[in-house]
């Protein structure tokens, strides 16, 4: 559909982009386990049912062991604490799903060591075996002038767009071209994608379509070893919904879809949501990295306002998000083209020596347009009591 008016003025330097956050809590099913998030690190409540079979925390140095960070422990009796190794140094952009995965951090696999990564394929979504457009992801050195991986040399990126800084060309604003014409429905790919059972999921009383477009999908099989009971990693949302969409049908999402048999009583589910329970989004609660006092909502039926962004504008620099402009209808104020949720972390838990899936998943929702990216990085296995929860994570 052409909902852009938009997208010509973007590209000509008419536009401009805010952000807040959305402050109505979601109406997400009931679980079989305790799930939190919060927006401060050290207020996560707790967990009934949720840890593995190993979450003892007890230092038991151990041959054939992951070594865990942070936990002072020689876990894999190498003779050294908390030498975790790093394995993406000489990955290129163009890489297979399992490079995707080393830049993240997962550096074990089952072939070598007896845990990690058993398999990995970019798929075009849940449930599916086609490949996406190869566009749509890659390995990056950074992510405009600010934003650097959270471990190693490198880290991934999956997009609606181009998994780049920039949708296609330095300056392009995230989002197609100027007539409104979609990057990669109009390709030779069959279909649009398909999003887990219950999603795209709403936050608060805001719309959401029913309709996904351009999903691409990193489908991980990993093994975990016997001294852990979860895992955790960190995530960066970008959206170029921002400022003209927010609590509008056209809201992308981001999910990290857990399989486990050590998580949610075996139910496969998201576990990347704010403290609402706010799937990740332009209206999930730390969706905070943009310009503050601008003019939000002013589009097709979206919720009007003016953004708070505490987080400020400037992580975007120097990528398709933070192209200054006025980005709504007669003007507007002017902002960035877009925002994001800056490095959070989630964590789930898993049983010890279980083989899981994790799918992690980005889509346009309502059309193709107006394209969204998420950076990750820095996979850790976790012992001890592990509480499903997002956060902000500490410093490197």
């Amino acid at each position: 559909m052409p909902r852009r008016t938009l997208m010509l003025a973007a590209l000509t330097g008419l536009f401009a982009v805010a952000a807040c956050s959305s402050a109505d809590p979601s109406t997400f099913g009931t679980s079989k386990k305790k799930a939190t998030s919060t927006d401060s690190p050290g207020t996560f409540g707790t967990g009934d049912d949720t840890t593995g079979t190993a979450a003892t925390g007890v230092c038991a140095p151990a041959k054939g062991q992951a070594e865990i960070p942070g936990n002072d422990c020689d876990d894999d009796d190498d003779g050294t604490v908390d030498n975790v190794a790093t394995c993406d140094a000489a990955l290129t952009n163009d890489g297979t799903a399992e490079d995707f995965a080393r830049s993240m951090g997962i550096c074990d696999t089952v072939a070598k060591g007896g845990f990690g990564l058993v398999s990995a394929k970019f798929t075009r979504g849940h449930g599916r075996d086609d490949a996406p457009m190869a566009q749509q992801h890659g390995v990056l050195e950074e992510f405009g002038s600010v934003v650097r991986p959270r471990e190693g040399k490198r880290l991934g990126v999956l997009s609606t767009g181009f998994a780049a800084e920039f949708d296609g060309s330095p300056g392009a604003l995230f989002g197609g071209n100027a007539s409104g014409k979609d990057w990669f429905n109009s390709q030779a790919n069959p279909g649009n994608g398909t999003a887990p059972p219950g999603y795209p999921k709403a936050a608060g009383n805001c719309p959401i379509a029913t309709d996904v477009n351009d999903v691409i999908n990193v489908h991980l099989t990993m093994k975990a070893p016997m001294n852990a009971s979860g895992f955790k990693f960190d995530f960066n949302f970008h959206s170029g919904e921002w400022p003209a969409y927010i609590c509008s049908r056209f809201n992308d999402g981001f999910v990290a879809f857990l399989s486990a048999q050590g998580f949610n009583g075996g139910t496969p589910e998201n576990i990347s949501f704010d403290a609402k329970k706010n799937p990740v989004s332009v209206n999930n609660g730390f969706f905070d990295r943009c310009t503050p006092g601008a003019q939000i909502g002013c589009e097709q039926g979206a919720t009007p306002g003016t953004s708070t962004c505490p987080g400020g504008a400037d992580e975007l620099a120097g990528t398709g998000f933070g192209v200054l402009g006025s980005y709504c209808p007669g003007g507007g104020s002017q902002s960035v083209s877009g925002g994001a949720t800056g490095w959070l972390s989630s964590q789930a838990p898993v049983k010890a020596g279980e083989t899981f899936t994790l799918d992690l998943m980005i889509w346009d929702t309502g059309d193709g347009e107006l394209d969204s990216s998420v950076l990750l990085d820095n996979f850790q296995w976790v012992d001890g009591e592990v509480v499903t929860q997002t956060e902000r994570p500490g410093p490197r």
